[in-house]
């Protein structure tokens, strides 16, 4: 696999350049970077000033502490009580979505410097979060609790690729957030965020905020997919400049002349209709190469497409080589997908064929594989990731 991380900061830029007053950037960089590589994507990030970003879980964000990463660092999923000590050490930023949080912070021994937490409101997505209703209990609670300060808030939209229901929970999460401005638990909110890669798409971003309320806010955007080259919402203009930063490649294993009925992997659901050349690449179901490709895929080499034969195993494929116009040799590399080939299988074709999202290929895609990191951001990698 190869990333390329100059493409990655192009389409950094092009978000940033899209924010207007008082927006900003808290990219996402869960889940190994969307696939792409967690150390490398947080280096090539640190080395265009971005200090922040947004993680599931605290394993994560030890990796990336461990990795010499200072920023701040918000964790989506929050904290449970053997997490809590980790945040205060770690100086990581969870955010607070359940009352049994709320408890252990009660039960926390006092330290010096509270943990700076961003309260999240459920506004239609049903997953974690505060109903608005609970919102002023939770804030009640809060301000009795000296080991934790509400520094953000924020929200998450469940259908992003619908304007009108991101509206509808933008409006829900808008008259919460202006409802509770003047409560002392928020005396140090400095931060709100809410827009998924959907949400930043359609300039949903941010909302006018009270002049009196004293604070001086600033709202994040908070997307994760279209940094990695992939677009939520396909019909929107001015977002031509995001492109994929993903190469995926399996090498040659084998090299075989078959005969006309011969079958080819398991089940016998190929039968050769004639004489071919056949390859056995290195890639297979268990390297996120979905088996629902069977027959229907291709690799490419010399700009040709070489079609799969017969079903996608745990650890290979085989490819028709029949008609290409050059003997190919054990060891070469096919691309599976390829940015820059347009013939090329892409992310968001094989998740249309496969009954599934990008989120899920890019996830599975490689995730035993060596990664190589490209451009001139690679060059700030101090480590071989």
């Amino acid at each position: 696999m190869t990333v390329d991380l100059d493409q990655f900061l192009r389409n950094v830029r092009k978000v940033i350049h899209r924010l207007g007053k008082n927006e900003g950037l808290l990219p996402v960089i869960k889940a190994n970077a969307y696939g792409h590589g967690l150390l490398p994507v947080m280096t090539a990030l640190s080395s265009i000033g971005i200090d922040r970003v947004a993680l599931m879980g605290a394993d994560e964000a030890l990796s990336l502490r461990r990795g010499g990463y200072s920023g701040t660092i918000i964790l989506l999923g929050g904290f449970s009580g053997k997490e809590l000590t980790l945040c205060f050490r770690e100086n990581l930023t969870p955010v607070l979505h359940h009352r049994d949080q709320i408890s252990l912070l009660e039960a926390f021994s006092p330290v010096r410097e509270p943990l700076d937490l961003h309260l999240k409101i459920d506004s239609g997505m049903g997953r974690l979060g505060f109903l608005p209703s609970e919102i002023p209990d939770v804030l009640d609670r809060m301000l009795r609790i000296p080991q934790g300060r509400i520094t953000g808030i924020m929200t998450h939209f469940p259908l992003s690729e619908d304007r009108k229901d991101t509206e509808d929970c933008l409006e829900i999460f808008r008259e919460c957030v202006l409802s509770i401005l003047s409560h002392p638990a928020l005396s140090e909110l400095s931060v709100i965020h809410m827009a998924n890669s959907g949400g930043v798409m359609q300039g949903l971003v941010s909302f006018p905020t009270p002049e009196p309320s004293g604070k001086n806010l600033t709202f994040w955007a908070r997307p994760g997919l279209m940094l990695y080259g992939h677009l939520p919402i396909g019909d929107l203009h001015g977002w031509d400049e995001i492109s994929p930063v993903l190469t995926v490649e399996a090498r040659l294993l084998s090299l075989r002349n078959l005969p006309k009925g011969h079958s080819v992997s398991y089940g016998r659901t190929e039968v050769l209709s004639r004489n071919s050349r056949v390859g056995i690449l290195g890639m297979g179901y268990a390297d996120g190469l979905p088996r629902a490709l069977s027959g229907r895929g291709w690799g490419m080499i010399d700009g040709r497409k070489v079609p799969f034969a017969g079903r996608v195993c745990m650890d290979m494929v085989a490819v028709d080589l029949t008609d290409l116009p050059r003997p190919v040799e054990i060891g070469e590399w096919v691309r599976i997908i390829d940015p820059k080939e347009p013939e090329s299988m892409t992310v968001d074709q094989i998740a249309r064929w496969t009954g599934t999202i990008p989120y899920e290929v890019l996830c599975l895609l490689g995730h035993r594989s060596d990664r190589r990191f490209v451009g001139d951001a690679s060059r700030v990698l101090q480590n071989d990731f």
